[in-house]
């Protein structure tokens, strides 16, 4: 099964850049929406290159939740207390998420399928549970 979320989190992301291009600028649009103050928490990243790294980074913890999760749980906990550190409070650690997501099923379209939004719950939960073991 996790070979097969993997396969279709390429076939998503692959799909939204054929469609959209890079998702960068669209995902952080849709974040400093959501929470206008953390576009402040970027003000020294003249260049994207920290945005870019981010985004990058959580595709990668994305794919390992995908798979077995071994880094994404290291990844996540370390992050938390560095955006905590930030001033980015615990609930809102996963509004990244969220712009991902919101980015991604209206880049999509259409392609943006009910498997797709199983597949992001399955990769959420997996993320949360990081935090909230069961």
């Amino acid at each position: 099964m996790s070979a097969d979320l993997a396969e279709r989190l390429t076939g998503y992301l692959e799909a939204y850049v054929e469609r959209c291009g890079d998702p960068r600028k669209a995902v952080y649009a849709r974040l400093f929406h959501a929470m206008p103050a953390l576009e402040a928490l970027f003000a020294n990243d003249s260049d994207g290159g920290v945005r870019g790294s981010m985004l990058q980074q959580t595709f990668d913890v994305l794919f390992d939740l995908a798979g077995n999760g071994a880094v994404a749980q290291s990844i996540l906990v370390c992050e938390r207390q560095n955006h905590d550190a930030y001033g980015v409070p615990e609930s809102d650690f996963f509004v990244f998420f969220e712009a991902i997501h919101d980015e991604l099923s209206a880049g999509l379209g259409a392609l943006w399928t009910p498997q797709a939004a199983q597949d992001w719950t399955t990769l959420m939960a997996r993320a949360q549970g990081v935090f909230d073991p069961v």
